[in-house]
């Protein structure tokens, strides 16, 4: 059944002479896990090589920098980008390729440079033209960029040439470009940042001479026979005389001909990554950018754009595209491509779209890596292993939520009798209300996949069960870990104990409802979410906020994307304000400019925070062999957090 449902994605096909076993490919994405200066760590080895096992057709190792002078980082100190600049990196990557091969994956490297130089010790950014960009990251040192000049431009081809060559040496299957986003290529390529007048600017054909120099220098210096591609932006939106899909169709017969036997269809917007404003982030959503291309060329093309396996089923179908790339997913689940083909669409592990992966590299100061909420072996692939326990135990988990049920899934896998209490008729615990507010319902699957994971790992679930110490100690369990979550913070506002006083979790559970008028005091994450939720009612909402800044505790992309729903939704917002005393049907606060003011509050919502619920980890701490608090239960922070303590418990029990 599965193998019908799913023919055209497990279809064998070829870029060139590169054959694949699959039209499943793993695109490009940054990972930090290099070592300073660029070479294979082993972490970075672990990464990709636990893809290739799960069954993927093509690996596109993430973008690696063509010259040692090139860098990610604004500073002059060794940047965690992967690199070819430089022959002696040839025998780490050969590990790398000789590990996929092993799995009967194809493997190739993204060539990119980021657009950030290092000259002597001083990071230059450099560009086809010296204006400053604000929608891109031209300009991110301060000031205009450097302008390359012919010359420069020559020794840059050259660099990717002789990155291709090493590539080749070290037993990669192919190349691509990149040429997307906001890197070198793509700034050529568009009107945006070349305002040249030279060969190298104006026309389409113009703008694409230095990409078209660079897959013909590719070809001379590597052969016919081994395949190169590129990578590009179809379209960019709200950047001002950016890439239109005009242009697109007359700059791929160029690239065709220049040699690239493949096209990877991407995509740029305005302010940051793709997945953002004003590009919609909803499956497939640059696939119609693929089927454009699609008709211009008989070249393969790859579609991505947040795809799942039954989407590019689709697509490969309609023939919009001829491979798909999946690429947070395997992220999550590396394993993803085996489960779907030995028909366990049950065990795939759902991304929940939160987009921490992008955010946390995005601010990777000290180059600890991409990271995954839901997949706390992402980079730990070797660490992380699931081993039988030396001795099986008899382990009592206590909370339902993404950390207990984390800490016995794990610890059942590995042999020991686990037994999970939760208080509540369900398991999930915050997650049955983290997953309410907008953008978050993609947190529903992933609760689900957990649930029938307990079940699957033969966990005894008893529900409805306030687990005392008494109740816990009665089975003599060798281990327990306690995972009860947080308790909502309370501020000693005078008037706290009106009535009208609830919590962001009462409102969101359903178990209190807000009136019209409502006041939320605590504009963080949880406050906001909760106004945007509220405001989506038809509620009058208005957040007090005692920092400057509203959500400062999210990062700039979801944030953007939440505070651009709360503006367009009318909700009050002020920020450096502090909320005075809670009165009969209003709320006395202190503005950011000293003001006192009387807001009309029917409800005032509470959203200030978490403390640990320890308690039950204290009176039984010393009382049994071993003993573990983990998530919310130790210190109130995110999911993420509860994850991987979770996880860890599970493997050290």
């Amino acid at each position: 059944m599965i193998a019908t449902r799913f023919k055209k994605v497990f279809e064998p096909t070829n870029i060139g002479q590169m054959q694949l076993k699959n039209r499943i490919v793993m695109p490009p994405m940054g990972t930090n896990y290099a070592e300073a200066g660029g070479a294979v760590s082993q972490r970075m080895l672990d990464y990709y090589e636990a893809r290739a096992r799960g069954g993927v057709g093509l690996i596109i190792v993430e973008g690696s920098a063509p010259s040692l002078q090139c860098t990610t980082s604004p500073q002059a100190s060794p940047s965690h980008q992967a690199s070819l600049g430089d022959d002696k990196f040839i025998p780490g990557w050969r590990k790398l390729t000789d590990a996929a091969h092993k799995y009967n994956a194809k493997i190739a490297i993204q060539i990119m440079h980021a657009t950030l130089e290092n000259w002597d010790g001083k990071v230059v950014q450099v560009s086809p033209s010296p204006v400053i960009v604000p929608t891109r990251v031209m300009g991110i040192l301060g000031g205009p960029p450097h302008e390359l000049t012919v010359e420069e431009i020559t020794e840059r081809v050259g660099w990717f040439a002789s990155a291709a060559r090493r590539a080749r040496e070290a037993g990669f299957d192919g190349v691509e470009v990149h040429g997307a986003h906001q890197y070198i290529v793509a700034a050529f390529l568009s009107s945006a940042t070349n305002q040249r007048k030279d060969k190298y600017g104006g026309s389409v054909k113009n703008k694409a001479r230095f990409l078209v120099e660079i897959l013909q220098a590719i070809k001379r210096e590597v052969g016919p026979d081994f395949p190169v591609w590129v990578r590009f932006n179809a379209q960019e939106w709200g950047v001002e005389n950016g890439i239109t899909i005009e242009e697109t169709k007359q700059m791929v017969p160029l690239v065709v001909e220049a040699g690239a036997q493949a096209l990877h269809v991407s995509a740029y917007g305005a302010g940051s990554y793709i997945t953002t404003a004003p590009i919609p982030d909803t499956l497939g959503f640059l696939v119609p950018l693929a089927e454009e291309v699609k008709k211009l060329t008989k070249v393969p093309v790859i579609a991505v754009g947040r795809l799942d396996l039954e989407l590019g089923e689709k697509i490969l179908e309609e023939g919009k595209a001829d491979l798909i790339a999946i690429g947070r997913r395997l992220m999550v689940d590396p394993d993803l491509p085996n489960k779907v083909a030995e028909g366990r669409l049950d065990e795939v592990i759902p991304c929940i779209g939160c987009m921490e992966c992008i955010e946390r590299l995005a601010f990777d100061e000290r180059g600890e890596g991409v990271t995954c909420v839901v997949n706390p072996a992402l980079g730990r692939e070797r660490a992380y292993q699931i081993k039988p326990g030396k001795k099986a135990k008899k382990v009592v988990v206590v909370g339902g939520g993404p950390a207990g049920m984390q800490a016995a899934i794990v610890a059942a896998q590995r042999g020991h009798k686990v037994t999970l209490f939760e208080k509540d008729a369900k398991l999930g615990g915050q997650l049955n209300i983290a997953a309410l507010p907008p953008f978050k319902g993609d947190i529903f699957p992933w609760k689900n996949y957990l649930v029938n994971q307990v079940k699957k790992a033969e966990v005894e679930v008893k529900l409805n069960t306030d687990a005392t110490a008494e109740i816990i100690t009665k089975g003599n369990p060798d281990a327990i870990v306690i995972a009860t979550g947080g308790t909502p913070a309370m501020p000693d506002t005078p008037g706290i104990d009106k009535p009208n006083v609830i919590t962001a979790q009462d409102v969101l559970s359903g178990k209190v409802k807000a009136g019209q008028n409502v006041v939320i005091i605590g504009g963080g994450m949880v406050g906001c979410e909760t106004g945007h939720y509220l405001a989506g009612q038809g509620k009058k909402v208005t957040i007090i906020e005692v920092l400057s800044r509203m959500a400062s505790d999210m990062f700039f992309m979801t944030r953007r994307r939440l505070m651009d729903g709360l503006r367009s939704k009318k909700v009050t917002l002020l920020a450096s304000a502090t909320c005075e005393e809670i009165r009969e049907g209003s709320v006395l606060i202190n503005t950011a400019d000293g003001k006192k003011e009387t807001i009309p509050a029917d409800t005032v919502i509470i959203a200030v925070g978490y403390t640990a619920n320890d308690r039950l980890y204290k009176v039984l701490e010393g009382k049994v062999p071993e003993i573990y608090c983990i998530g919310n239960s130790a210190k109130p922070r995110r999911i993420l957090e509860a994850v991987d303590e979770g996880y860890r418990a599970g493997l050290a029990l």
